[in-house]
């Protein structure tokens, strides 16, 4: 490719669908002629776990910004294919003076930013990478030894007091281009989200609803699944619909936020785990030596809700109905097909992100590990009794009724352990394991190991 003197300027959207906030395309902005890019990857729906409905959701997002910058004066070209192949053929087309993309962390992200990175310098082309996935990039924030912060606490501490970049305010007006526009693919099909519209648009007014109306009674409601007690952010964060950042600093404005500030937090923890250790989605961040073998049985009535424990099975048909799942369920539900069933994490990590809308691969499968124990988690031997947790978190069975219908007419106390007489009359079937039982083989496993370690 020639070098050339054209002031075009290639912005290539990927996890950062919103004009609000985001460095890249303020940068790529700053030229006489604007192009923008989005590439559907088939890579990712051919892989398994890309969710229908969070494709639904994806053009959603893309409708709203390719409208968002139609009214600013640029046009969305939204093409698939081959991720790669793509870029490539639409940076010969333009022969663009610079090209601009936020950065990423997962590994098949760095994978493809780095080969595009190549390429470009190869042909002659500038290749800028921007924050804006995060509220703070991975590499901002590093203990003193080196590496990254393998607990949380001492990396919130840094996140809170390390000094953030400056807010970059959405665009009056952007340069359009010249160039030919692409034809835009079909869309992608699958169930729409009953509860959410994908887009920066709907994402900024569900926030403003969240922060007037939510956030104050965070702290006191985030366990409780019966209620909506939680921000409903995570799939608008994932596709980048509100800038992370900019959440911060309109949470940090709101009295008594600092719990909701953690989870903002935890997920910037665990990207900068994926990004120095990219191989964690799929292998132990700490070995602790299991061996598994799978179950298909066990794994089916764990994935259609039927294990015989209420609060398991809420969760996972919630799951399945919605594409979504309050966290300390999906956290009951992620510890009883580990640590009941004694199955692979990353079973259940993969089965989540085929239904999830908010599938994050940092936040999904690092949390799966730190159930699993083989992650961040100190505590290997970490058990959330699905019953115990019922009772804590759920005592009127509101949620469980909500879900596993055939219960809803029982009293609480029935609903969230049901003897077998109401299992036969209700057809709600025997509980598949021995909660205690299971446990012990379990931790009895887990500590053979360690001992055989030490040797």
């Amino acid at each position: 490719m020639a070098e050339t003197s054209n002031t075009t300027s290639l912005m290539i959207f990927t996890r950062d669908l919103r004009i609000d906030d985001n460095p890249a395309l303020c940068a790529a902005a700053a030229t006489e002629n604007l192009v923008c890019l989005f590439v559907i990857d088939t890579e990712i729906f051919r892989s398994g776990t890309a969710s229908k409905r969070r494709g639904v959701f994806l053009n959603q997002c893309l409708t709203d910004l390719s409208e968002s910058l139609e009214e600013r004066g640029a046009h969305l070209d939204i093409v698939t294919g081959n991720w790669s192949q793509e870029v490539r053929r639409r940076i010969r087309e333009l022969n663009p003076r610079s090209v601009h993309i936020s950065d990423d962390y997962s590994s098949y992200a760095k994978h493809r930013l780095n080969n595009l990175s190549s390429w470009c310098i190869d042909h002659g082309v500038a290749f800028h990478r921007h924050p804006g996935v995060t509220a703070v990039p991975p590499a901002q924030i590093t203990p003193g030894g080196g590496g990254e912060y393998k607990v949380f606490t001492p990396y919130w501490r840094s996140w809170l007091t390390t000094p953030k970049r400056c807010l970059c305010p959405p665009p009056n007006k952007l340069p359009g281009s010249s160039a030919k526009p692409q034809t835009p693919n079909p869309v992608l099909s699958g169930p729409e989200s009953t509860i959410l519209v994908g887009g920066e648009t709907h994402a900024l007014k569900h926030l403003d609803r969240w922060l007037q109306n939510g956030i104050a009674n965070y702290e006191k409601q985030r366990d409780i699944p019966a209620v909506s007690g939680t921000s409903l952010l995570s799939p608008y964060l994932h596709f980048g619909c509100v800038s992370a950042l900019r959440l911060m600093h309109l949470a940090e404005a709101v009295p008594g936020a600092d719990a909701f500030l953690r989870q903002l937090a935890w997920r910037d923890f665990y990207t900068q785990i994926l990004d120095a250790r990219p191989d964690s989605s799929r292998h132990d961040y700490r070995d602790r030596g299991d061996q598994w073998k799978y179950k298909p049985q066990a794994f089916e009535s764990w994935t259609n809700g039927m294990t015989g424990f209420p609060l398991v099975d809420a969760g996972m048909r919630q799951l399945r109905a919605e594409g979504l799942m309050h966290n300390r369920v999906r956290m009951v539900t992620a510890s009883f097909l580990i640590k009941d069933l004694h199955q692979d994490w990353r079973l259940g990590a993969d089965y989540f992100m085929s239904q999830l809308l908010d599938g994050d691969v940092a936040s999904n499968y690092l949390n799966w590990q730190w159930i699993a124990g083989t992650g961040t988690d100190n505590n290997p031997h970490r058990i959330l009794n699905p019953t115990t947790q019922a009772k804590r978190f759920d005592p009127n069975a509101e949620y469980i009724g909500r879900w596993v219908p055939e219960l809803s007419r029982l009293t609480p106390s029935d609903a969230i352990n049901p003897p077998i007489s109401v299992r036969s009359q209700t057809g709600y079937p025997a509980t598949i394991v021995d909660h205690q039982q299971s446990i012990e083989a379990f931790k009895r496993r887990r500590l053979a190991h360690s001992k055989n370690k030490s040797k």
